[in-house]
């Protein structure tokens, strides 16, 4: 119930309304949304979902009813500076036993380097960044790569494009190569698979679509989630068939690419092309 109500109080913060206004605009009292913020009472899911609208966020509901109701246990990525748009996500990536991820203009951000996590949500949110903003969202993507390192965790393969390497958002070439490298040190670990795509000239396939992530679970009746990543953000899809059609065109990426182990001479020839 804590998280839920700190939830509720930094929603309203961020909409700039005060406890009166919010109560007067959801037509409940000043001291419901005080006790409800302080957690003295569990709010009604009605009061929730009205809540939620209030604050433009009734697209993400379930992901704060599923805490209130005791589905699941809360996680880091419930905490109130994570935006809730990404909340559903990290809570399906946390629980992943295996993570395929393809994007064709970036590095995931599994295996992003301090700096290019800050050049990406500069870029992303640019040129309305803070540094606050910058800082947080960076600070998010380091939290996020604890999943690789803990016993246990998940594994992940990922497909990169070239252009996404020769191409990154980093100015400084010590940033570059410095991303470079922990791609390389990413590669040798025992969980993780990284492949380099191949020309399309020479593979004769180009994928058509956004950049995604398939996430498959330990449970053997659950059916893999499909993330799309969209302009606003991950859109979470449990249709079994449109899953079904991503993996085979994350299958087709990855026989298309250089094989796992030429990824370290790849990643070399890639370095040395920087380095002039």
């Amino acid at each position: 119930m804590k998280v839920v109500a700190e939830r509720l109080r930094c929603l309203r913060g961020a909409r700039g309304l005060s406890m009166k206004a919010a109560a007067d605009a959801a037509g409940l009292n000043t001291s419901t949304i005080y006790r409800i913020e302080h957690g003295f009472v569990a709010p009604r899911e009605s009061t929730v979902r009205l809540l939620l609208a209030l604050y433009g966020e009734q697209a993400h509901e379930r992901t704060l009813l599923s805490l209130l109701r005791g589905e699941r246990p809360p996680g880091w990525f419930d905490a109130p500076r994570v935006p809730l748009w990404l909340t559903g996500f990290l809570e399906q990536e946390d629980q992943a036993q295996v993570i395929y991820t393809y994007g064709p203009q970036h590095v995931p951000a599994l295996l992003q380097t301090r700096a290019y996590a800050e050049a990406a949500v500069r870029a992303a949110r640019h040129p309305s960044a803070t540094p606050e903003q910058v800082n947080g969202g960076a600070d998010l993507i380091m939290r996020r790569q604890e999943l690789l390192e803990r016993p246990g965790g998940p594994h992940l393969w990922a497909v990169l494009d070239r252009k996404a390497l020769l191409d990154p958002p980093l100015t400084r070439s010590g940033d570059r190569l410095e991303q470079l490298d922990a791609l390389v040190s990413a590669a040798k670990e025992p969980n993780v698979a990284v492949q380099i795509a191949r020309p399309s000239a020479d593979t004769g396939y180009l994928y058509h679509g956004a950049p995604f992530t398939l996430l498959r679970f330990p449970e053997r009746d659950r059916p893999d989630m499909l993330v799309l990543h969209l302009l606003h953000g991950p859109v979470l899809v449990d249709d079994r068939r449109q899953a079904e059609d991503y993996q085979q065109a994350f299958a087709r990426l990855s026989l298309s690419a250089f094989r796992v182990d030429d990824t370290l001479d790849v990643l070399d020839t890639i370095r040395g092309t920087l380095t002039g």
